[in-house]
């Protein structure tokens, strides 16, 4: 047991030994940017590719950086895998990890197990150098958001067979997200989430092929081998071996919070992992009677797929590069009701870690004085960071040039969110000179360094308007005549597109209108925005071949009724037509000053119901008239229930008829009506 753990204790401490002298000749250049330095506390998780305690980060360190570490983990635990026993569990993992792209990186892990439990014969199981080896690609979509993949292959060893091992061999593809909020633009928040998403094509069943296979032939072979419910292997054997006989689908999260204490670096991680058992090698499982025996899957259930949560802390120590973990692992689920596809989940586990990052990159070299040579004292310099906002709103303004008066520096240029950084500049005040295509050219004095914002006023504040005419299906009607009525007055003509626009309006509410006899009127009112585009739909309609809307002396007819839902003031979609021709005949007569809106019901129901009912619909029609262009003055809504019925309310013809809406004129130019029938 103990020499599965001095090898990689020997290396890790050769290999640190190494490197640690010339990492401190070797810092980073002190113009590094921040998400640089951030990047420099990567560290490796416990497999090998770079992460948490077990997740993966989906990014990796800085182009050129590799890592080493060493990890254990350990438990000692009695009535485990049988009652009554005691067991014991170690792993030493020495793991390598290099970036040698901006969006590649390559990893190794090198791990030694050693399981021990006095129920079971042989009571001592070691594993020698299982290998992890993977490629790890990344993007970094957003300054806080990274996405990339890792596909990786596990040789693994233990039973002296090479053929076993070659056999055995398992492969996996993983998909990784981390969002780092240190990175936000909006707020900056010391916390970084990971996800991973994995599926693992293991085939760890076949290293202990060769043992399954003796202690088969020596029970006689009288149980078909799929049936045969002796164990060929015991749960202690199974986790001692890692032999899972199923895939599985690992889905992971995890949380860090990076925090500093007295220039150490303290980083509290939680974790968690769930796998997912696939079994895709077809598999059969015979459930045993036997006491203390393994069950299956389709027993168990959830209960034996095996979860885990890991908490930790990382520990970055003032010599930069040098990390220690001390995390735990708390098995959830599989931990019990052992199953015979897969290995048992340890009920904990006591992990240990010592990790290194290493930047080889040379650092900027530095002249030393000679008394023969003067030394020249060096001004102290100093950046402006800022941030350009437009004069009233206080949006940022990305793309403005952002100049030093007086200094040879290269202009500098606002991102989306209107940051700027300057290059050293002496320390004291400097002027700077903001300038932008829209904006007027502005100067605003900042001292050396500093945080500052200037403001910038807009050239002109016209807005846009696009007037969009389309049919009864929504195509695009071109060649329609729109009259854009405000603080100015516009005619426009729609193109193929059913487009029509505008490109400097001054700001204001707005009224669009078609007006055309070929066509129904359409109006539609709207609000232009300075320095914004307003887009406005206008459904334009042939006028029928049949109007279905007369004008008459004092009352406006329907050939055809407002449809409402059933009970509701809901006006339905087929109703719109109907509703659009009395729109187009109130436009296209402004002598008609005053129409009231009446509606009516049946003797269904309750009276009081149906009255508040043919009130609420009067409403909904006026509401929809004046939202198509008719003055608000002009209408006036009335429920009457069933108290003017037109027919008797005898049949159900009769009373659809007296479930109706009607347009009674009360006043129009030259005449006053009563609002009576």
């Amino acid at each position: 047991m103990r020499r599965s753990w001095i090898l990689p204790c020997l290396g890790g401490i050769v290999a640190l030994a190494c490197v640690a002298p010339v990492h401190a000749q070797a810092d980073p250049a002190s113009g590094a940017s921040e998400r640089e330095a951030r990047l420099a506390e990567v560290q490796n998780s416990f497999s090998g590719p770079t992460g948490g305690i077990r997740i993966i980060d989906a990014a990796s360190g800085p182009k050129g950086t590799f890592r080493l570490a060493l990890n254990t983990e350990f438990f000692i635990i009695s009535d485990f895998f049988v009652p009554t026993d005691e067991a014991h569990h170690f792993a030493g993992n020495l793991s390598l990890s290099i970036t040698p792209t901006e969006y590649l990186e390559v990893f190794a892990a090198v791990e030694v197990t050693s399981a021990w439990d006095d129920s079971n014969d042989p009571l001592l199981i070691q594993r020698v150098a299982d290998v992890l080896l993977g490629l790890k690609g990344f993007y970094q979509a957003k300054p806080w958001v990274a996405v990339g993949g890792d596909a990786s292959i596990a040789f693994l060893g233990g039973v002296g067979d090479a053929g076993a091992t070659f056999r055995a061999t398992s492969f996996g593809f993983r998909g990784n997200v981390t969002l780092d909020f240190r990175g936000y633009e909006r707020r900056k928040i010391p916390l970084v989430a990971r996800f991973n998403a994995q599926y693992w094509f293991d085939n760890s069943a076949k290293l202990t092929e060769g043992i399954e296979d003796s202690r088969y032939d020596a029970l006689g072979g009288i149980v078909p081998r799929p049936l045969e419910t002796r164990h060929l292997l015991t749960a202690f054997e199974r986790f001692a071996y890692g032999v899972d006989r199923v895939d599985h689908v690992r889905l992971a999260a995890g949380l860090e919070v990076p925090l500093e204490a007295r220039k150490v670096g303290l980083h509290p991680m939680l974790e968690w992992q769930w796998d997912i058992p696939v079994n895709r090698q077809g598999f059969q499982c015979a459930d045993t009677a036997i006491p203390n025996g393994d069950s299956c899957l389709s027993s168990e259930k959830l209960k034996a797929f095996p979860m885990m949560l890991s908490l930790g802390l990382r520990i970055l120590t003032p010599p930069k590069g040098l990390a220690f973990t001390v995390a735990a692992d708390v098995g959830l689920t599989g931990t019990r009701d052992f199953v015979r596809e897969l290995a048992p989940t340890a009920p904990y586990n006591v992990i240990l870690g010592i990790a290194y990052a290493f930047d080889p990159r040379p650092a900027a070299p530095v002249k030393v004085a000679t008394e023969q040579e003067p030394v020249t004292p060096v001004a102290a310099t100093g950046q402006v960071r800022g941030q350009v906002l437009e004069q009233g709103s206080g949006r940022p303004v990305a793309d403005a040039v952002v100049a030093v008066v007086g200094e040879q520096a290269s202009s500098q240029v606002t991102d989306a969110s209107g940051s700027f950084v300057t290059y050293g500049l002496p320390a004291g005040e400097v002027l700077l000179e903001v300038s932008h295509p829209e904006y007027v050219t502005a100067q605003c004095a900042a001292p050396v360094p500093s945080d500052t914002s200037c403001e910038l006023v807009p050239s002109s504040l016209d807005g846009r308007l696009r007037v969009l005419a389309v049919g009864r299906e929504g195509q695009p009607l071109p060649g329609i005549a729109i009259t854009v009525r405000g603080p100015s007055e516009h005619l426009l003509i729609s193109d193929e597109a059913g487009a029509a626009l505008v490109e400097a309006l001054e700001p204001g509410a707005y009224t669009a209108h078609v007006d055309d006899p070929v066509y129904l009127i359409a109006v539609a009112d709207l609000d232009v925005v300075a320095r914004q585009e307003t887009t406005v739909q206008l459904r334009v309609l042939p006028k029928p071949a049949r109007p279905r809307v007369v004008v008459k002396k004092r009352e406006i007819t329907l050939r055809r009724q407002v449809s409402f839902a059933t009970g509701s003031d809901e006006i339905l979609p087929n109703s719109e037509p109907i509703l659009l021709e009395v729109a187009d005949a109130l436009l296209r007569n402004p002598d008609i000053e005053l129409v009231e809106i009446q509606g009516h019901t049946d003797t269904s129901g309750d009276r009081a119901l149906n009255m508040r009912l043919s009130q609420q619909r009067a409403e909904a029609v006026e509401r929809w008239l004046i939202q198509h262009g008719v003055e608000p003055t002009r209408l006036m809504a009335k429920g009457y229930g069933s108290t003017r019925p037109i027919v008797p309310n005898i049949t159900q013809q009769n009373r659809a008829r007296n479930r109706r809406v009607q347009f009674r004129i009360v006043r129009r130019v030259g005449l006053t009506a009563a609002a009576r029938p």
